[in-house]
């Protein structure tokens, strides 16, 4: 979609948001069993392929060119609860936030598991600020190089927003807007299987998925205690240091995966023999 200007699109979308990879309106299922079940196949294998985003795309001056391989993922929460606790998820006065306070995101994911896209994936967006992530010292206060931020629409819980809104104003926003939905999980897991695949050097753990807690305690509380960890498929990974005799097959076998998950999570040179007392790590 192409608008003239940026009041066009900013007062537009609503009315007109055009999603991007959005399949066909699937043909009817033929009576033949046979037929419908590849049909049917068919179908599910093609709305797989693709994940419809809604354009919302913030100023150019909200991001800049990135530069840096992308190593993270950051959630955050964000509403307009301060302002409207009885509407805290209308889209407008969200993007509003994002330009009063001259911040940015790369996606932002609905209540209903809607999911939009405001800055591209090849642009910084000024999401993290300053702070810092054990492991990774060339990250302190760069975050935002390194990463790719989604906002969640979302409530944390009473003492996460008390140092932005008071308790009275906290106890009109209705029960059913705190915390995540079902469909933002949902979507999140898609939208997060879909980044992976573009960028390759972000490995599915919580080493490399990330709060903006984490890499700011005592600043930002986000995504917060309501957010469910245990809903995002992330890999649990054990360390494994290399003993006399080890093989990748015997460490493939041994821990049930297979030798190119082993292969691909390490970095490894499948040419090049293991040596003892080599740091391995083996997802599960």
């Amino acid at each position: 979609m192409r608008l003239r200007s940026f009041f066009s699109l900013f007062f537009g979308f609503l009315l007109l948001l055009g999603c991007s990879g959005q399949s066909a309106e699937p043909a009817p299922i033929p009576e033949n069993k046979k037929q419908a079940l590849n049909r049917g196949i068919s179908q599910v294998r093609a709305y797989a392929a693709t994940i419809p985003i809604h354009n919302l795309y913030l100023p150019p001056k909200y991001s800049y060119p990135r530069t840096n391989k992308v190593t993270h993922v950051m959630i955050h929460f964000i509403s307009n609860a301060v302002q409207k606790p009885l509407n805290p998820y209308d889209v407008k006065d969200v993007y509003r936030i994002f330009i009063t306070y001259g911040v940015s995101a790369n996606y932002m994911i609905g209540r209903n598991g809607e999911i939009y896209r405001l800055v591209s994936e090849d642009r910084v967006a000024l999401h993290a600020g300053k702070g810092s992530l054990p492991g990774f010292p060339e990250h302190t206060n760069k975050m935002n190089e390194y990463s790719i931020g989604i906002e969640m629409l979302a409530i944390g819980t009473r003492d996460e927003m008390l140092p932005l809104m008071p308790r009275k104003m906290y106890d009109l926003i209705a029960p059913a807007n705190i915390g995540y939905t079902d469909a933002q999980y949902r979507s999140l897991n898609r939208l997060l299987n879909e980044i992976l695949k573009r960028h390759p050097t972000i490995q599915r753990d919580r080493k490399h998925i990330v709060g903006h807690s984490e890499y700011a305690p005592g600043r930002k509380t986000d995504p917060g205690k309501l957010f469910d960890w245990s809903r995002i498929n992330i890999i649990t990974v054990r360390n494994y240091t290399v003993k006399p005799g080890d093989s990748l097959w015997k460490i493939a076998q041994k821990f049930g995966v297979s030798m190119q998950t082993i292969i691909k999570y390490n970095n490894l040179n499948p040419n090049v023999y293991l040596k003892v007392g080599q740091k391995l790590r083996i997802p599960q």
